[in-house]
């Protein structure tokens, strides 16, 4: 055998022993970004050697190391306080220190007790009280104010590690996909605004609970999540379709789901009817930030309230609608993701808002699919223009002459929408070349297109 042929052999071989994919050798952008750490994975290099958990770990690190510069970009707030209107045109606004002022938050007492209850959703509430619970600061001073944004900032870096084990363990032979939740760049605008990594943890480890057959926590967990924000309910429908396609028995995951709900919300009801007020205010406010429900009144044509809700709840039964006809209408049972992605999408497109943090939730839908970078940074690109731009639109209230009108910031809105729109064709469009591993897990063969496809989860 000549030398030539002895390194093809070689090589190949090295290939098939990888037991996961390697980023570098199948992502362009990955591979020239890898430029400045000596370049992308040689064929002959030791691939998977520290497993699964070295994945997670350094993947938890770079994480960190994100959320860390999303410190960094608050620093103004940190130094000077979360004021108006300082804090739009510093662009360092965070529900976490803001609500610990405006609401109970600051006597140590849940937010939906006080004179004008919070409108955040009751778990993201609860977390706000645990963290005000834990500082060792009271009041609504300033020193206050950083240590429940520092305590908030920790747990969301411990919460976005959990996240990206948990999307590790779904995608176990393309565990460097989580790098899309752990490494986006827009975490560092958008993590540290609000509770919702929270949620998106809870979901993530929903969605491995499923898969793994322990259907009473994953319909907790679940429940729970949607208690941060309703986007978990896509996801849990996308469950619930595609069990249905499967014939898989509902019961334990739905009823857990209703117990965990109930557990945390029906107390809380029976002490205090404040808790009610994040629905109340749903279903009465006009359109706000974000949304495509806001763009005609930034063009002089508002819509009244009535008529963004319903359109927000046709979106969510067009979305339903959607997802039953993926489901059912494929020749094999798609992946949840496959499902979920474009009915995430119409909920997304109908909804009364879309606050600039709705982009974390698109990150899990990143993490489990087989997106490639370059998709994932025009959407990126997009939401932080977004981000940039809805301040600038809050403070022309203020100024109008540094801020920016409204038909100028309706512009962005749509620039968002489509960067949305474009990522999750990607998605639920990938054809086999991008994609070309086998389908995870046992009972699917190995030709399957699609970019993510779930095992059937074991019995109960």
């Amino acid at each position: 055998m000549t030398a030539t042929k002895a390194e093809a052999v070689t090589a190949s071989l090295s290939r098939v022993q990888d037991p996961y994919e390697v980023p570098s050798r199948r992502d362009a952008v990955v591979r020239t970004l890898t430029a400045f750490l000596g370049g992308p994975t040689g064929r002959h290099a030791v691939v998977g050697a520290r497993g699964l958990a070295g994945v997670a770990a350094a993947l938890a690190v770079v994480g960190s190391a994100f959320l860390a510069l999303g410190v960094w970009q608050k620093g103004y707030c940190l130094a000077q306080g979360w004021s108006n209107p300082d804090q739009f045109w510093r662009m360092c606004y965070s529900d976490v220190p803001v609500l610990h002022v405006t609401s109970g938050l600051s006597e140590r007492a849940l937010p939906y007790f006080d004179a004008s209850p919070s409108d955040q959703p009751p778990l993201s509430g609860v977390a706000l009280w645990v963290i005000s619970l834990i500082s060792p600061e009271a009041g609504t001073h300033l020193v206050a104010q950083r240590w429940v944004f520092g305590l908030w900032a920790v747990a969301a870096t411990l919460l976005l590690a959990a996240a990206v084990v948990a999307a590790v363990a779904l995608r176990h032979r393309h565990p460097w996909q989580a790098a899309h939740l752990a490494a986006s760049p827009v975490l560092v605008a958008l993590a540290l605004v609000s509770t919702d990594l929270l949620g998106v943890a809870m979901t993530l480890w929903a969605l491995w609970a499923w898969r793994t057959g322990r259907l009473g926590t994953a319909g907790a967990l679940f429940g729970l999540a949607a208690l941060v924000r309703p986007y978990p309910l896509v996801f849990l429908a996308a469950v619930v379709l595609v069990s249905l396609r499967r014939g898989r028995p509902l019961e334990r995951l739905l009823g857990s789901a209703a117990v965990a709900v109930g557990v945390v919300f029906v107390p809380m009801l029976l002490v205090e009817e404040g808790v009610l007020q994040p629905f109340r205010a749903w279903w009465a406010t006009a359109p706000g930030y974000g949304g495509l429900s806001l763009v005609p009144h930034l063009l002089g044509q508002p819509l009244s309230a009535r008529t963004a809700t319903g359109i927000a709840l046709a979106g969510w039964a067009a979305a339903l609608a959607l997802g039953a006809a993926l489901t059912y209408r494929s020749h094999r049972t798609p992946g949840v993701i496959r499902v979920a992605a474009p009915m995430l999408l119409v909920v997304v497109l109908t909804a009364k808002s879309v606050p600039v943090q709705t982009g974390l939730w698109l990150l899990p839908v990143l993490a489990l699919s087989a997106v490639p970078w370059r998709d994932h940074l025009l959407w990126a690109a997009a939401e932080l223009a977004h981000f940039v731009t809805v301040w600038l639109h809050i403070g022309f209230g203020s100024d109008p002459g540094k801020g920016l009108p409204g038909d100028t910031y309706a512009l962005f809105v749509l620039l968002r929408m489509a960067g949305w729109a474009w990522v999750v064709w990607q998605v639920s469009t990938l054809v086999p070349a991008r994609d070309p591993a086998p389908a995870d897990g046992p009972g699917y063969g190995t030709t399957s297109s699609l970019p993510v496809v779930e095992p059937e989860p074991r019995s109960a």
